[in-house]
């Protein structure tokens, strides 16, 4: 294969396309944290429809339910330990509109995992795993 300037100039051209694509997705990525929603197959457990249900993994879960304006309820949960919540659609006039969680026990950390707040009369099961300097939050929605 014999390289020349112009097959030079166009390969250049097209790298730097690809570069200038895959920034735009990482940039669109980092602009929009909030993960998309999983639907789960499974139905929501008896006695917890409308609820959300956030299980914390070996170290302390700060669970914010929030509306557009970043307003709403916190809960910090223990380690290993599960909490329902009643007001994941809202009381009164409040609604909800997304999951915020952070991990330790100041509950203004940094958020590691943003998720929509399902839609009226579907539950969220959201479990924490990993550590508390690498944290993996999983979160399904049920009907």
């Amino acid at each position: 294969m014999e390289f020349t300037v112009k097959r030079v100039g166009v390969t250049a051209v097209a790298a730097g396309a690809a570069v200038v694509a895959i920034g735009a997705t990482v940039m669109a990525t980092a602009a929009d944290p909030v993960a998309p929603e999983v639907l789960s197959a499974v139905p929501a457990e008896a006695g917890h429809a409308n609820e959300g249900k956030y299980t914390a993994g070996d170290y302390v879960l700060n669970v914010h339910e929030l509306n557009g304006d970043d307003e709403g309820m916190g809960t910090t949960i223990g380690p290993n330990t599960t909490y329902y919540s009643k007001s994941l659609h809202g009381t009164g006039t409040w609604q909800p509109t997304v999951l915020k969680f952070s991990v330790g026990t100041d509950s203004d950390a940094p958020i590691v995992y943003s998720y929509p707040v399902p839609g009226a009369g579907r539950a969220v099961d959201c479990v924490a795993s990993g550590t508390q300097a690498t944290p993996s939050i999983r979160c399904e929605t049920k009907q």
